[in-house]
């Protein structure tokens, strides 16, 4: 937001919510004007069924003329890995691909506009798109992409179906490229809690808490626009309330929508926002150099982050108490709200540090270069005393 109080707030994807809402793919898909849609995904939902049911749909609703599946591609690999989006394009183009259907986690939501963008500039390979750090693109340089584009996530963290950017792991250079254009994200995003019941309890408390987290790094930025913030603290309250539900029991509908909806709000809130956001920096560190999960990474690095950099939020105590219902104020609220966190992720078994993946103490220089030469780091260099006090808490070292 400007220093007038002037802002843009982009959020055009059409939201299909609710369960049971899946089973408007094939119409949606014919409204939009396409007919051979590449259905992609990742091997695991395809070996728990996800991805047969959603085909299944295109047979049962095909008529004359009707929507079609081109094909179905489910190598997709973790990170959103550029050499697998490039092979996922290939497959579009072979098949005469003229949609693309998204169905998975934030890897998968985020190649598949890779492939779109890949689609729209002509380029035989992402590589080509990836000449820097941070790619960014604005309307009117970038028009609509002309693929129809739907995704349906399965999991209720990273808002990625309906947002304009997307994370990309560089796998020949080791680093993770940032690309943000208006149009990249989908046409429609289908929001069904049916897609999420089969997330066992320990991911369901990490995709939670990658949510929690982009609703709070939007929280700390005290001039935000009036549209993040509601987003950011109704997301935010209602994953508060939900998330220890679903984790208790993943059959629960009410609350499994209930987070699908808040996580979409809550990263829309990001890229509409898009500034300081210290604990993805950190996590975004660790996920390419430990290959640590981004949600577990978000999670155990937020109320950490939030205690040993505490300054940083007591310009917004208040907003933030008012949203974790703690007392106390400036730096004191500040830690309330970071032990309300602490407590939220004993309540749903999520880890409380890095413990388990056994982080040898010779990583921290790869690490902090890591930290410091993330993209997003440009947005709030981070001091290396508190970038090294952070990595030894989270990873247990002395």
């Amino acid at each position: 937001m400007s220093s007038t109080g002037a802002f843009q707030y982009w959020q055009r994807s059409m939201i299909h919510a609710g369960p049971g809402t899946v089973i408007r793919l094939p119409g949606l898909f014919s409204g939009l004007g396409s007919k051979n849609v590449l259905l992609v995904s990742d091997q695991g939902l395809k070996d728990v069924g996800i991805v047969d049911k959603v085909a299944a749909l295109f047979d049962e609703q095909r008529g004359p003329g009707g929507v079609r599946l081109a094909s179905v591609f489910t190598d997709t690999a973790p990170d959103a890995e550029s050499g697998c989006i490039d092979e996922c394009l290939k497959m579009a183009r072979a098949t005469g691909a003229d949609g693309l259907l998204a169905v998975g986690g934030g890897s998968v939501l985020d190649s598949v506009k890779l492939v779109k963008l890949a689609m729209y500039s002509g380029v035989d390979s992402v590589a080509q798109l990836l000449k820097s750090p941070v790619k960014m693109m604005h309307w009117p340089e970038v028009q609509y992409m002309g693929v129809p584009h739907i995704s349906v996530p399965t999991t209720a963290g990273t808002g990625a179906e309906v947002t304009n950017g997307a994370v990309i792991y560089n796998k020949d250079l080791g680093i993770k490229h940032l690309i943000v254009s208006h149009y990249l994200e989908s046409d429609i995003a289908v929001l069904d809690a049916h897609m999420t019941t089969g997330l066992p309890p320990m991911l369901t408390a990490a995709t939670g808490m990658d949510a929690l987290t982009h609703a709070v790094e939007i929280m700390g930025h005290p001039n935000t626009g009036d549209f993040t913030l509601a987003h950011a603290e109704t997301s935010a309250k209602i994953i508060l309330e939900n998330l220890p539900k679903v984790v208790a029991d993943g059959s629960n509908l009410l609350a499994r929508q209930a987070m699908l909806n808040a996580s979409a709000m809550a990263c829309s809130a990001v890229v509409n926002d898009f500034g300081a956001v210290p604990v993805h920096n950190f996590a975004h560190a660790f996920g390419a150099a430990c290959h640590i999960h981004h949600g577990e990474a978000n999670g155990v690095l937020l109320p950490i982050v939030m205690e040993e950099f505490a300054d940083f939020y007591v310009p917004v105590a208040d907003r933030l108490k008012g949203v974790f219902g703690v007392e106390g104020e400036g730096r004191d609220a500040v830690l309330a709200c970071a032990a309300a966190i602490s407590g939220l992720l004993e309540a749903t078994g999520h880890p409380r540090d890095f413990a388990r993946h056994d982080i040898p103490e010779s990583k921290l220089p790869e690490i902090a270069a890591a930290i410091a030469g993330d993209p997003i780091a440009a947005f709030l260099p981070l001091p290396m005393d508190l970038i090294e006090t952070v990595c030894r808490r989270v990873c247990g070292w002395s």
